[in-house]
């Protein structure tokens, strides 16, 4: 099972936690109290070594956004993260497909090395950058809201076909 991420923005820092409050928290993470005490072993400060065993928020904080940093990963405009690898990997053949998902770009590839699919997000305005770092494949042109349909059949109507109140004159 891979480690889990515990946000730190739950926890006050004047507080003071003991292990049952702690594992309340994060309950939605279903956190068992031998976790904690294996975080307290493994470093994580407690006031004394007394029973039961209290945390300040403060260094609860410390000890969880220093953990949470352990297993990041930062890649490059042209890497992708593949989670089979779990490290940063250029794209096969540098060739990816994108789709456009609201103000985002969704594209995807496959790891050089393992051929595993990976997918990033980028924003709508690195398309001129993805068009010259990638190779793209199967693109159609990207909608944009901010610039007008010149091709559209709405321009072109008849305006001599009867409307609906001329049609109820005809009977």
């Amino acid at each position: 099972m891979s480690k889990r991420l515990y946000t730190h923005r739950r926890l006050r820092y004047w507080y003071a936690y003991d292990i049952d409050e702690i594992c309340s928290v994060f309950s939605d993470k279903v956190l068992h109290p031998q976790t904690v005490r294996t975080w307290i072993k493994a470093g994580l400060k407690t006031i004394d070594k007394g029973k039961p065993s209290l945390v300040y928020g403060n260094d609860l904080i410390t000890f969880l956004k220093k953990r949470n940093d352990q297993n990041k990963c930062s890649t490059s405009f042209d890497q992708f993260y593949c989670f089979k690898c779990r490290d940063s990997r250029s794209v096969f053949q540098n060739r990816i497909s994108i789709e456009q998902e609201g103000q985002f770009i969704k594209a995807k590839g496959h790891c050089r090395q393992c051929k595993t699919r990976m997918c990033k997000s980028y924003s709508l305005a690195a398309y001129p950058q993805l068009r010259q770092t990638f190779k793209l494949v199967g693109v159609s042109e990207l909608y944009d809201c901010s610039a007008s349909a010149d091709k559209t059949h709405l321009d072109t109507e008849d305006k001599t076909a009867p409307t609906e109140s001329d049609q109820g004159s005809l009977f």
